[in-house]
Parts: structure tokens; C-alpha cells; sequence
């Protein structure tokens, strides 16, 4: 009856260990994800309910992380469509015309250039 006692404590003792060495292990997973952002599902208590310390548990929400660029690159599509088929069609659209469009591009290239320009001394002495 003492070996069936012994066996028994033993057999009780190495599932708490294989239960503390997952417990570590999910820990050190929630740790991980937090300090290295991996995606994972953060939960208040592992498989085992013992809870996650404040800094495990609190994360800033999170949302759905687009780029805008997608977006912004259909809207500079379609008013260059727009204006193009505007050139075209000799139209206007709320009283502009596709020549208004390019004056003011064209002068607003002409400030840049000279702005840019004016940053370099040395270049414009030397001319």
C-alpha cells in the first residue's frame, strides 16, 4: 500500500509539473505576443484559469490596420480620368476648366522649383 502511495504522489506531482511547465509556456506565448506584437488571441486566463498578470491582460485595442494608399490612389485614378475626359470633351465641371487645372498645376510646379532652388546658393552662383 506504501508503493501504491508513492506512485500515486508521484504520478500527482509530475502532472503538476507538466501543468506549471504549460502554464510557463503560455505565459511566455502571451509575453511574446505583446512585446513583439504576434498576432494571437489574448485571453484573461490560460486552459488551466490561472490569470494573466495587468501587463498580459491590458493591450491597447485593436482595429483593422488599412493603409489609406488604395484609396487614395482610386481618387487620383478617377479625377485624372475625370480631368482627362474633361481635356477631351472641352468641359467643365463647377466652372473649371481642364486649362485652369493645368495653369494652376504648372505655376504650382514653377513655386516649387524655385523655392527648391533658392535652398542651394552655391548653385545659382555659379550660373
Amino acid at each position: 500500500m506504501n508503493q501504491d502511495s508513492n506512485t500515486q504522489r508521484r504520478l500527482e506531482l509530475m502532472r503538476l509539473i507538466r501543468e506549471e511547465n504549460h502554464n510557463n509556456q503560455q505565459r511566455i506565448r502571451t509575453r511574446e505576443e505583446i512585446l513583439y506584437g504576434k498576432s494571437g488571441s489574448y485571453s484573461s486566463s490560460d486552459e488551466y484559469g490561472y490569470p494573466l498578470s495587468a501587463a498580459e491582460y491590458s493591450r491597447p485595442e485593436e482595429g483593422v490596420h488599412m493603409s489609406s494608399f488604395g484609396l487614395r490612389l482610386v481618387i487620383a485614378v478617377l479625377l485624372f480620368g475625370i480631368y482627362f475626359f474633361c481635356r477631351g470633351q472641352d468641359l467643365s465641371i463647377g466652372g473649371i476648366t481642364a486649362a485652369q487645372i493645368e495653369t494652376a498645376v504648372n505655376a504650382q510646379e514653377e513655386t516649387k522649383l524655385v523655392d527648391f532652388i533658392s535652398q542651394f546658393p552655391d548653385i545659382l552662383k555659379s550660373k
